[in-house]
């Protein structure tokens, strides 16, 4: 008896319907039985490239059934099926020789790999697999560049969420919780937040399944595709050809939004209300938190790290609590209303300024990297660093002042309300700052003139967006 292992492998199954490898299944057990071979073992990959170098599963289980000697022949319908990389040929040439494979039949014909010329045509075959498998990814690549310049979909892959397989058609539905997941995001609710709020409400993802996480959900937020914009190679290239779900707008907005949360890099849970928009009245600072033992505080925090002056604290919980009674009674101004329908902003505007944000974050990495190197001292770090980082807080206000019409919408008017709401186990502390966030720019805190128990109100200057 002549064991055999069959092996079969198609490159794409977009619907799994698995008929390529059935069909190849089919062939080579005809095959064997034509030539009295009995198969012992089947491995498929279905839907795995033998060219791109990933991880074919069953294909590493055959060649371990071959070192450990179960096996006589191997027979597949052709073999660039097998491997269409030369390299990795050779590495299966030398394990059936080591380990007693003999035989090598493909539905094309036999290979004998026991003896010279054999092992020669197969490699040959081989090399002709591969170069056939470089040429046709050099001319889908090129297609797939004349298609994102003129503004079509990618049709490869999954069928991306907010549209059908074809990519064109809008998926009504889906489509509404992505503007909603668009619009919490741009209010200051956190990723974790929608998160939450996509699983809660049972809502299932491209792939049909309640498993919403972070990282998908800040994937599909920043994708221009959702604007209707081609992306390609890492760049929007052209106009899509399919229906926008958010506008260009939106989709600038949120970009900005993710690249100063980067640029903030905070990983911890906030604890602070205001965290990122006190500053210090008497160097121009930002403000960080300062605990003194159990007893939350901002400061102006001296060091390396912070560069401030020292001179300037004041308690979390006062100047926390008068910001938000502020800010709920400016919600419900009729001059607040009145700015709100009055912000007009253009679409030009708004990518001005975000390319200016994304422009300042990266010269903030070269800068960082340039002191990894040693190319600048930590003196000239710290100064270049703080230029940077004092442009940067200028453009963020600046496009907050632009961003009215998308945080403030949901809540002018109600501040009352909010105000019922506030100390209530539904509003978390990221739903208050991102209230908070939708009217206030930033507050300055003035140095102390007195020593005093309570906070002087007077040292509470708030900036409004509106």
């Amino acid at each position: 008896m002549i064991r055999t292992a069959l092996y079969a492998r198609i490159s794409e199954d977009r619907r799994g319907e698995r008929l390529g490898v059935t069909r190849q299944v089919t062939d080579c057990e005809k095959l064997a039985r034509e030539r009295g071979w009995s198969i012992t073992e089947e491995f498929i990959d279905n839907d795995v490239s033998a060219f791109s170098g990933k991880d074919r599963p069953r294909y590493a289980a055959m060649m371990a059934a071959i070192e450990d000697g179960e096996f006589d022949a191997v027979v597949v319908y052709h073999q660039d099926r097998l491997t269409r990389r030369p390299a990795e040929f050779e590495d299966f040439i030398d394990k059936c020789q080591r380990f007693g494979v003999q035989r090598f039949a493909t539905v094309s014909g036999e290979t004998d790999i026991g003896q010279g010329d054999g092992i020669l045509v197969a490699r040959i075959m081989a090399a002709v697999a591969a170069n056939q498998s470089d040429a046709a990814a050099r001319r889908i690549r090129r297609k797939n560049d004349e298609r994102a310049a003129s503004g079509q979909p990618h049709k490869t892959g999954q069928r991306a969420y907010g549209y059908e397989l074809d990519r064109v058609t809008v998926v009504d539905s889906e489509a509404a919780v992505i503007r909603e997941c668009a619009r919490r995001y741009l209010a200051g609710e956190s990723l974790v937040s929608v998160a939450a709020w996509l699983q809660g409400e049972g809502i299932r993802t491209a792939t049909g399944r309640n498993d919403w996480r972070t990282p998908t959900l800040r994937n599909l937020l920043r994708s221009p595709r959702i604007a209707g914009l081609r992306e390609h190679r890492g760049e929007v290239v052209a106009e899509g050809s399919w229906p926008a779900i958010i506008t260009r707008q939106q989709h600038e907005q949120i970009v900005a939004k993710f690249a100063e949360s980067v640029a903030v890099n905070r990983r911890s849970p906030r604890r602070y209300l205001l965290s990122g928009r006190l500053y210090c009245g008497a160097c121009g600072k930002k403000m960080s938190s300062a605990p003194d033992g159990d007893r939350r505080r901002y400061g102006c925090r001296k060091g390396p790290d912070f560069n401030g002056c020292g001179k300037v604290f004041i308690s979390a919980e006062p100047v926390e609590s008068f910001i938000a009674r502020a800010v709920l009674a400016r919600l419900d101004s009729p001059a607040t209303l009145d700015a709100f329908r009055a912000a007009q902003v253009p679409d030009s505007e708004i990518t001005t300024l975000t390319d200016e944000l994304a422009g300042l974050v990266r010269k903030s990495d070269e800068l960082t990297e340039m002191w990894t190197d040693g190319t600048l001292t930590r003196r000239e770090w710290i100064k270049a660093r703080d230029r940077i980082e004092e442009r940067s807080d200028a453009t963020r206000r600046r496009l907050a002042r632009l961003n009215t019409g998308t945080g403030l919408a949901e809540f002018v008017g109600q501040g009352q309300s909010l105000r019922e709401a506030w100390d209530s186990s539904d509003m978390t502390l990221q739903r208050q700052a991102a209230i908070i966030g939708a009217i206030l720019s930033r507050v300055v805190i003035d140095p102390a003139t007195q020593r005093s128990n309570r906070v002087d109100p007077n040292r509470i200057r708030p900036e409004w967006i509106v």
